[in-house]
């Protein structure tokens, strides 16, 4: 009945013990999974998963990582953007823009310019499909300048996600009254997460989420691998900052993941 709200389950570390990992994902109760795409080749691989699959649906987006590495490559760079708009059409299509946003702590701070740019564009094509959209948000700086283009330029109806939200509880509600979730991931399970803890208990019940991040974003001092059959590891953590259960928080979690991309398995009677 719950849905692991961001993850990566095209990546090559799955390879070996992809129908066995959504086995123990099914097995944990998790039966839906937003794959969540960075470039042309994770898109060809998700789509091929969708159309594979009944439980899965993914997001196409150009991750600013990817952003980064062609900035001083315009050719480049311009041939992921173009390539993106088919990804919403046809079989397997893409339900939400994403990942786009900014980065300063993988990415050079010099290329963010470059990543302002494509950001906006792809949240352009958000509101112009009026389709959900998926946010990485990360580095000093990064939320105050992803805030500001989401006021200036605006947000699909649809809204969207800040995924693996690191940011404070401040920056946090901003984002809820600009109509966004936020979504956490292995990094609130850190005992010495204090702004992170602040921001999950700042976050109203119908706009906080619950994801793995996998194949990344491991909890600490458990396996390096993540999995969405973990996911409930993720949600014990949020439960304990909250003071609820895991239960609840994923069963929210889900609802509200059913609300932003209805083409995902509906929750059993």
């Amino acid at each position: 009945m719950y849905v692991d709200t961001h993850c990566h389950l095209d990546d090559s570390a799955f390879d070996a013990d992809r129908d066995a990992m959504f086995a123990r994902a099914h097995a944990a109760g998790v039966t839906g999974f937003v794959l969540a795409g960075v470039d042309r080749d994770s898109w060809i691989r998700q789509r091929a998963l969708v159309r594979s699959r009944t439980d899965c649906v993914r997001a196409a987006g150009v991750h600013p990582m990817i952003v980064g590495r062609f900035a001083f490559d315009e050719p480049a760079l311009r041939a992921q953007l173009d390539a993106l708009h088919a990804e919403f059409r046809d079989d397997g299509a893409a339900v939400a823009v994403g990942e786009t946003g900014l980065d300063a702590h993988f990415v050079d701070a010099a290329t963010l310019d470059v990543q302002l740019r494509a950001f906006r564009e792809q949240l352009a094509l958000a509101r112009a499909l009026d389709v959900p959209v998926v946010l990485h948000v990360l580095g000093r700086g990064t939320h105050a300048r992803a805030i500001d283009v989401l006021r200036s330029d605006g947000l699909p109806a649809r809204g969207g996600i800040v995924h693996s939200f690191s940011g404070s509880a401040d920056v946090a509600q901003i984002y809820q009254r600009l109509g966004l979730v936020c979504s956490f991931a292995g990094a609130v399970a850190r005992p010495a997460a204090a702004k992170v803890h602040a921001a999950c208990r700042a976050i109203a019940d119908d706009r906080l989420m619950v994801e793995t991040d996998a194949p990344d974003q491991a909890p600490p001092g458990t396996p390096s691998r993540m999995e969405p059959a973990r996911l409930g590891e993720v949600a014990d953590a949020m439960a304990r900052v909250r003071g609820t259960t895991s239960a609840i928080l994923l069963a929210r979690s889900a609802a509200t993941a059913r609300r932003l991309f209805p083409t995902l398995p509906p929750a059993p009677p």
